[in-house]
């Protein structure tokens, strides 16, 4: 009985298709595991406490520090106590006739100060106010920096590792055919052109893996420099950096969760309070116009002793133009900054609505990539085994070969991107590493 001819190029069609099945049902959203997976993040304790001793961090917190003390300044009476003394000799002649002057000593000593009119002092205390409300948001804004480093770091070092691995199991993959294909040479059961082929592939993958070995080790270099205290991460081991679904938030959860986000998004605090800074400042400099009259007392005594004086004085300046213009500025400044903050509020939203989104379409990406190298790596493997019986060429081999490790750092790429989103938005949505309380 006549059989056929084998065709392993419908091998490869009925492999990629039987997987594009079973792995296209599950591209639907389905609940999330209930399992927990392992984060290449560390903890929020060991987060926050790695973070806090970064250099940024602390010159963050002086920066914070000399806010509070700005603040201070601008809520206390600017105006100083001035002591004054002052001691004479006079001389006197009483009586025109005669030839000698009578030597008398006096001596006064005082205190003045100024005295700050009504509104200033309220004004003063809200300029103050409003300054300590910005150090904090700013402060807050600090720390969400250094958290976004953290994840873009940490992304950094997870892309060059496992490009790495994939290469290197690329290279020593070729190293096995290279092997084979030359003992089946020696036998007299492959062609030379084979043997040539598989070493330049070798080659080339040996070259492909030593540069990502180079970059992963300045990733290594660079994150342990930067976080001490923290181990590397690592990818889960036979298992995936995200869930494998995970239901997007339905348009009106996910607006009413932008909304909320922004009124209390320390990026917005932080703008906001600058313009009501400078707001009170300009309220300030509107009250300083009218300068501050300065009362002493003063006490002394003339005649030598025979005398005591008791006085007061006052003074008070006649303000300038250069007050006048000080607080036009102060005023222009602050409309300006009101002004921007409409530009600031669109472009918060629109970074939240774009993070919000890339959680749901970097998922999809990554599932649709991971789809696309099992198809790939399914039609690999069975070239592989219809070159092992001499049914496929070793060019055929090597071409899906090629296309396996592109796909495959392809799909990487977007589990990474995937991660990276959810990440990201837990970040920016304030569910993830909490500022610290600082004294």
């Amino acid at each position: 009985m006549n059989h056929p001819p084998f065709n392993w190029r419908r091998v490869c069609v009925a492999a990629a298709l039987t997987v594009s099945v079973s792995l296209g049902a599950s591209l639907s959203w389905a609940a999330p595991p209930q399992a927990s997976q392992a984060s290449p993040l560390p903890d929020e304790a060991t987060a926050q406490q790695a973070l806090s001793r970064l250099p940024a961090w602390q010159s963050a917190l002086q920066a914070h520090r000399a806010e509070l003390a700005r603040a201070q300044a601008a809520s206390a009476n600017p105006n100083d106590w001035t002591p004054s003394a002052s001691w004479a000799r006079r001389t006197v002649r009483r009586d025109p006739a005669e030839l000698g002057r009578a030597s008398e000593r006096e001596w006064s000593v005082g205190v003045s100060r100024g005295l700050r009119l009504p509104g200033k002092a309220d004004a003063a205390e809200g300029w103050g106010q409003r300054q300590r409300e910005r150090a904090q948001a700013q402060l807050d804004l600090s720390w969400l920096e250094l958290g976004r480093g953290l994840i873009q770091d940490t992304a950094e070092w997870l892309r060059a590792s496992q490009q790495a691995r994939l290469w290197e199991a690329h290279w020593r993959l070729q190293q096995e055919q290279h092997q084979a294909v030359s003992r089946r040479h020696q036998l007299g059961d492959a062609a030379r052109q084979d043997v040539i082929l598989l070493d330049a592939a070798r080659a080339q993958a040996e070259s492909q893996w030593l540069q990502a070995r180079h970059q992963a080790r300045v990733a290594e270099a660079t994150w342990r420099s930067r976080y001490p205290d923290l181990s590397l991460p690592a990818w889960p081991e036979g298992a995936a950096l995200v869930a494998d679904a995970a239901p997007p938030e339905s348009p009106p959860a996910a607006q009413e969760a932008l909304a909320s986000r922004l009124a209390d998004h320390p990026a917005w605090r932080q703008a906001e309070l600058h313009a009501q800074v400078l707001e009170a400042q300009a309220r300030h400099a509107e009250a300083e116009r009218r300068p501050d009259p300065t009362v002493g007392v003063q006490y002394g005594r003339d005649a030598n002793g025979a005398e005591r004086v008791w006085g007061v004085n006052v003074s008070w300046p006649i303000g300038g133009a250069a007050r006048s213009r000080q607080a036009e500025a102060q005023a222009a400044d602050a409309l300006a900054a009101r002004t921007a903050l409409d530009g600031v509020r669109r472009q918060l939203q629109l970074d939240l609505a774009r993070h919000s989104a890339e959680v749901a379409l970097g998922h999809q990406a990554w599932r649709a990539s991971a789809h696309a190298a099992a198809q790939t790596q399914a039609a690999a493997q069975a070239l592989r085994k219809g070159q092992e019986l001499g049914q496929v060429g070793v060019g055929e081999v090597l071409l899906m070969q090629r296309q396996l490790i592109e796909q495959q750092q392809v799909a990487a790429q977007a589990e990474l991107d995937a991660w990276q989103a959810r990440m990201r938005w837990a970040l920016e949505s304030g569910g993830l590493w909490a500022p610290p309380q600082v004294d």
